[in-house]
């Protein structure tokens, strides 16, 4: 008694047995045809084959030098803000500075370790 395979390796793996059996071994390696083979396997067994579209391009230096200058324009201006006695502003410009300093530091990370975070 056979059992279906489980995962993606375990379909490309029956596919290729498939392919080896089924090929004159005389027969040079013909890699398209290989390719043609597991993916009508791996199509027939329920798996798309799609690029991988959740990466983006990198960050880059310019965006993150933006993203700095309105972290300190942000800070600059709760300074100004808590200076002439306007709390809520001076909270708003911290908060702000808060968030894109932690977006330019994500961005920078990304960057340093070659990966998009997005």
């Amino acid at each position: 008694m056979t059992t279906q395979p489980r995962g993606p390796r375990a379909v490309i793996e029956a596919a290729l047995t498939d392919w080896w059996m089924n090929t004159d071994p005389v027969e040079p390696f013909h890699s398209p045809a290989v390719a043609e083979q597991v993916e009508t396997y791996l199509l027939s067994s329920g798996y798309v084959i799609a690029p991988d579209t959740r990466k983006t391009s990198m960050p880059k230096r310019l965006d993150i030098a933006m993203t700095l200058l309105l972290v300190a324009v942000c800070a600059g201006a709760a300074v100004y803000a808590t200076v002439v006695n306007d709390w809520w502003w001076g909270t708003a410009g911290a908060l702000g500075a808060t968030l894109l300093g932690r977006e330019a530091l994500y961005d920078i990370r990304a960057r340093r370790h070659a990966r998009n975070h997005r």
